[in-house]
């Protein structure tokens, strides 16, 4: 018998998922720009109204649902299309050395 594949539904904004992500200082991404009055000045990627706490919250959901870090970034993806693989990659891999930085 096939293995089934399951969804993980994506989390709800969480505010202290929220405080973290807002917590990272976002500046010196390429990718990501912070301009007041467009979404709140929340951090997004560049050029569209997606917040990166939106890419962020939802991989870390898929990670905490038990998928492996490929496919938790294939299902990122396939909620946020326009964001693209390497841009979900760059944002991930930007949260991640900051929150090391923030750590020590």
């Amino acid at each position: 018998m096939p293995a089934v594949a399951t969804r993980v539904k994506p989390r709800e904004y969480d505010e202290e998922e929220g405080k973290k992500v807002a917590s990272i200082d976002w500046s010196d991404c390429p990718l990501v720009e912070s301009i007041p009055g467009k979404v709140s000045g929340a951090a997004l990627l560049k050029g569209t109204r997606l917040p990166v706490e939106a890419i962020t919250g939802n991989y870390d959901a898929f990670l905490e649902g038990g998928l492996s870090r490929e496919a938790a970034i294939a299902e990122t993806l396939d909620c946020y299309p326009e964001a693209g693989v390497d841009a979900i990659k760059a944002i991930l891999r930007y949260r991640a050395e900051h929150q090391l930085q923030a750590q020590s």
